[in-house]
């Protein structure tokens, strides 16, 4: 299988070199999706040093076999310094006519914004100078209508909105494509984008109550309750994730409370076929240590059904399933190449994984892991620790 041609300027085809393993120095934020036929689509961050990086690109990779093996890079997009637009956040998304979507950020940043180095303590809870420039995020879009077949064809890219996506779509009981982004200060409250033409036009729904005071990338992510509510998880900075609700398609919300104890990171959650929800969150509730698999029969109250990974800085999970409800979920663990920094050597000697689960239906439902139980298989793994040798002449 291979990409007809590339989409972009600044997309490559032929990256399985200059971005390989041996070539990565970081990544995180995988994102994953299964076609109608089985292929497993999953996409990533990685560029430069860490993140944000005005060489952070967009990486996609694929599994033919249920995620027992997976490619090299498909193809990955670029930052564009020529343009000053940093490439971020990409996200797979199966659209319900069976196409795939890629979606993207790109971030502009000003010239003269110093290249970022090693030496540099830059903590990716806090702002940095590209950080602080989000508000300015615009997000892009390229759609595959086949991504089953052998020869990949992707659209031109388009510009969707502003606004920051981290989180694939939901599609609402009345068929709205509801957008599960946010908007950085200077505005202060939660709002979201839709689309009732199938992505071809979008709107945004009315401001809906103050977020709490502090910078917060919100990350929210949507389910459908039983009784057909629309929930939406948002990220705090604080030990716990906020809900509100929705009876309106999505339109207005509740007022935000609290619900799940969890470390700060991106909301996983989702309905499945049968109407049973699940939620993917860290076990800790202070680092992002472990992750824990919850499942609700009505999307009200959650209950703890397996322990996914109970190793440190795991984090960012997403899942997608099949008909029979077999659960495939992919997340990063000590994506940050500046954690377990070697007093030898000065060097990180982090994991910087992408990591696999699939979980049978038998398994979650029962809470016991069956023969068919894949864990923490390792998808791709950034293989640098030599920077300055690297990067510093870029």
């Amino acid at each position: 299988m291979k990409l007809s041609e590339p989409f972009a300027n600044n997309v490559l085809t032929d990256a399985a070199e200059k971005h390989s393993e041996e070539n990565r120095a970081w990544q995180g934020a995988p994102s994953i999706a299964r076609t109608r036929g089985g292929r497993l689509f999953v996409s990533l961050m990685s560029g430069g040093i860490y993140e944000p990086d005005p060489r952070n690109c967009a990486i996609a990779v694929y599994s033919d076999d249920n995620g027992e093996s997976w490619s090299e890079p498909l193809f990955v997009i670029e930052s564009m310094p020529e343009k000053r637009l940093r490439t971020t956040d990409p996200e797979f998304w199966l659209a319900p006519n069976g196409a795939l979507w890629l979606i993207w950020a790109e971030i502009p940043y000003p010239a003269g914004l110093e290249m970022p180095t090693y030496e540099q303590l830059i903590d990716m809870e806090n702002d940095s100078e590209y950080h602080l420039l989000e508000n300015q995020v615009k997000m892009y879009a390229s759609v595959c209508e086949n991504p089953d077949g052998e020869e990949l064809v992707f659209s031109a890219p388009r510009f969707l909105f502003d606004g920051y996506l981290q989180n694939r779509p939901f599609v609402t009981p009345g068929g709205r494509w509801l957008f599960p982004t946010w908007l950085t200060s200077p505005r202060p409250f939660y709002q979201f984008h839709y689309s009732d033409d199938q992505g071809q036009t979008f709107h945004t729904t009315e401001p809906c109550y103050a977020r709490p005071d502090g910078r917060h990338y919100d990350e929210p992510n949507f389910y459908q309750a039983k009784d057909g509510r629309i929930a939406a998880l948002i990220r705090q900075t604080s030990t716990h994730q906020m809900r509100m609700w929705s009876e309106d398609d999505g339109m207005t919300w509740s007022k935000p409370e609290p619900l799940l104890e969890t470390a700060s990171q991106r909301p996983c959650c989702g309905t499945l076929p049968s109407g049973a929800v699940y939620s993917v969150s860290s076990i800790h509730h202070r680092s992002r240590n472990g992750l824990r698999l919850r499942i609700s029969a009505d999307g009200s109250e959650f209950e703890d059904r397996l322990i996914l990974d109970d190793r440190e800085r795991v984090s960012y999970p997403e899942v997608v399933w099949d008909e029979e409800e077999n659960l495939y979920i992919v997340y990063d663990r000590e994506r940050n190449n500046k954690i377990r920094k070697s007093r030898v050597t000065g060097l990180s000697e982090a994991a910087k994984e992408i990591l696999f689960a699939r979980i049978p239906a038998e398994a979650w439902k029962t809470g016991r892991i069956t023969s068919d139980t894949v864990r923490a298989r390792i998808i791709t793994k950034a293989r640098i620790n030599e920077l300055n040798n690297r990067f510093t002449e870029e």
